[in-house]
């Protein structure tokens, strides 16, 4: 039996006790929709000043959905935009304008496009729309990522789009909640859209698209557009009620805060926080010495950070999604007794009698001086540092927190010049870590080189949907095994809205907007609301 399958079957044989107990907790996947504050700048809500729906855009930004990067006007195009398919709060896959996807083997997919979805100008979106989207989203930075691997798109006929990809995945529809733009419309300011509104001929509102599938049970039948720049001038606008509704990254540079009387409901996203290890680094090419960083980090200390708005992850997946294995990832919990009793099994100690934990290699002795490097700007990730620092201290593990400005953190990271760096990166929706842990990948900043690790992350990627589970199993337990990353927490976003005004709402990370048909929106009560917040 070769190496592989060894590993293979000793996995299969640990992780089976397991599996019944693979998904993520009912608390991971139910909708959190809570009243309370956002950490952040705080302003208090006075009374509306308008009567009126608006929500802020940036025109000095694009308005085409699949090149605009300003968060204000991806929200705006939720609205004048369908998706190809919705990907739930869970990770799920739901149908929208694609209602069927079938392959054989991962590597060709049949895509069926629904009937009745029509555009602004009255023409039936198809199958070449479909197409269209996909091949201008491959080329654009918002969207190439998820599609490096396909290879070719066509529509074969008004209703069917077939798609190549160059490596097999059996989740690629999952990489597919991209907004649907006409044929041929791309280079216009303001693309051809489907959504259930559409803009008014000013481009200053959004009306309800009569020929939409939902347009009877559209919340407002007018929905305005202001512009406001610059966090504060957000927040006031906010606060004064001239728009009613944003998005907030709370772990974010501009993370803005919005007092008491709000509604602040948290969505799940790909956005994982972790660590990244150097693996030529003379103290990180030690194995043990990884291991042991699985149970270092508090990450429910660094959710208290996020004011709650994060999800603790021992494993690169979202504990929201099925394929989470909670039984398992709880192994890896907060404990710096396994910390310590990790590293005196692999031989360090304190030989010299200075406290702190040294190797041995014969008649030598190596002093362990970890370089963590993190980002200065943010005060999440440099408190987290320096928790951990603090931790590693009382057992006997000097830690030395480098902190950096962004330029810097950046330059230092893709050089190498680190033994471990608290990273972030924004995931596909089939939680793909190629792009982490492949040789050559962008984000390889540990500089790994594993051809089993690529076996499995390739045999996870291909795997149907009966055996995807324990595909996923294989892969988590080998990479919280060598401990190249050691995930923290997955960002979880807000959807911000005044108390009382939006029920109903069921944000996703790719649509915050998704089924605004089942929303009930009541300005009268911002209107009506008093100042309950100080400045």
């Amino acid at each position: 039996m070769s190496r592989m399958k060894r590993f293979i079957a000793l996995l299969l044989a640990l992780l089976s006790v397991l599996s019944l107990a693979a998904c993520g907790t009912a608390d991971d996947n139910k909708d959190d929709y809570v009243k309370g504050t956002s950490a952040g700048k705080e302003l208090g809500q006075t009374v509306a000043a308008d009567d009126i729906f608006t929500l802020n855009c940036n025109k000095g930004y694009s308005m085409n959905p699949l090149i605009a990067t300003n968060t204000n006007n991806q929200l705006v195009c939720c609205l004048v935009y369908e998706n190809i398919v919705e990907v739930d709060n869970s990770f799920e896959v739901q149908p929208n304008v694609v209602s069927e996807w079938t392959t054989e083997d991962g590597s060709s997919w049949t895509l069926k496009v629904a009937s009745g979805h029509t555009f602004h100008n009255g023409a039936a979106l198809t199958a070449t729309d479909v197409a269209y989207t996909i091949q201008i989203a491959m080329r654009n930075d918002r969207f190439k990522a998820r599609l490096s691997y396909v290879s070719g798109c066509a529509a074969t006929d008004s209703e069917t789009v077939v798609v190549n990809l160059s490596k097999k995945n059996m989740m690629f529809p999952a990489l597919l909640s991209i907004p649907v733009i006409q044929y041929g419309t791309a280079n216009q300011p303001y693309p051809g859209g489907s959504g259930p509104y559409q803009y008014a001929s000013d481009y200053n509102s959004l009306t309800v698209f009569s020929k939409h599938k939902n347009a009877a049970t559209m919340p407002l039948k007018t929905i305005y557009l202001k512009e406001y720049s610059g966090t504060d001038e957000t927040i006031s606008a906010f606060a004064d009620s001239l728009i009613d509704l944003v998005l907030n990254d709370p772990s974010s540079t501009t993370n803005i805060g919005f007092g008491n009387a709000n509604d602040i409901r948290g969505f799940n996203t790909t956005n994982m926080h972790y660590i990244v290890f150097n693996t030529y680094s003379t103290d990180f090419s030690n194995d043990a010495l990884r291991f042991a960083m699985n149970y270092a980090f508090d990450r429910d200390s660094i959710v208290s950070q996020f004011g709650g708005y994060a999800s603790a992850a021992n494993l690169p997946i979202n504990p929201a999604s099925s394929l989470y294995n909670e039984n398992y990832a709880k192994q890896f919990n907060y404990s710096l007794n396994k910390v310590q009793e990790t590293l005196t099994n692999a031989g360090m100690k304190d030989y010299d009698g200075d406290g702190f934990l040294e190797f041995k290699n014969g008649e030598d002795i190596t002093k362990v001086d970890l370089n963590f490097l993190v980002y200065s700007g943010s005060t999440i990730k440099v408190n987290a540092a320096k928790k951990f620092a603090e931790d590693m201290k009382s057992i006997g593990l000097q830690v030395t927190v480098d902190k950096q400005d962004w330029n810097n953190y950046k330059k230092l990271l893709d050089a190498g010049n680190y033994d471990m760096a608290y990273c972030e990166v924004r995931l596909n929706g089939d939680f793909d870590p190629s792009k982490l842990l492949t040789s050559g990948a962008p984000m390889n900043y540990g500089a790994v080189a594993d051809s089993q690790l690529d076996e499995l992350i390739s045999a996870y990627l291909s795997a149907n949907d009966d055996d995807r589970r324990t595909a996923c199993d294989n892969m988590c337990a080998y990479i919280a095994n060598k401990a190249y990353i050691v995930p923290l927490v997955f960002e979880r976003h807000q959807l911000i809205s005044h108390r009382g005004v939006v029920e109903g709402a069921k944000a996703n990370e790719n649509n915050p907007l998704c089924g605004i048909e089942n929303w009930t929106v009541k300005i009268e009560n911002v209107k009506k609301s008093e100042d309950t917040t100080k400045d």
